[in-house]
């Protein structure tokens, strides 16, 4: 009786560890295009170190900066990309143009996302900055 009641509680902190642990619903073909289209230019080095951060800030994956927020009016959304992610090449087409359209958009301070790159700085600021 003792071992059954071990067992249970056993079985019942497992479940319970397993409940608390997060999903990472990580998106690896936007940086992947990403990558690729600046991997020549004085941006690559900052986009590889902020990874997820050039377009995330924070812990929740909803915590975008102006150009992660400017990259979802471009068509990067949850919904697309549920959609259309089976597609590999045409998908990462898709994430280029979107890439590319919101070069000439501003954030609060003026500065277009192309200009920000241009200058080797990364194109979203955190609203904290």
């Amino acid at each position: 009786m003792k071992k059954a009641g071990v067992l249970t509680l056993c079985g019942v902190v497992a479940a319970m560890l397993v409940g608390f642990v997060g999903t990472v619903d990580a998106r690896p073909d936007y940086k992947k295009v990403q990558d690729e289209k600046y991997k020549d230019s004085s941006i690559a080095e900052a986009l590889a170190e902020a990874k997820c951060n050039a377009c995330h800030y924070g812990k929740k994956k909803s915590d975008r900066n102006d150009y992660g927020k400017a990259l979802i009016k471009a068509g990067l959304t949850e919904e697309n990309y549920k959609e259309k992610k089976a597609d590999k090449e045409a998908f990462a087409k898709e994430i280029a143009e979107a890439l590319e359209k919101v070069l000439e958009e501003k954030n609060e301070a003026g500065e277009t996302f192309g200009d920000r790159i241009k200058a080797g700085k990364l194109p979203g600021t955190n609203p904290e900055e």
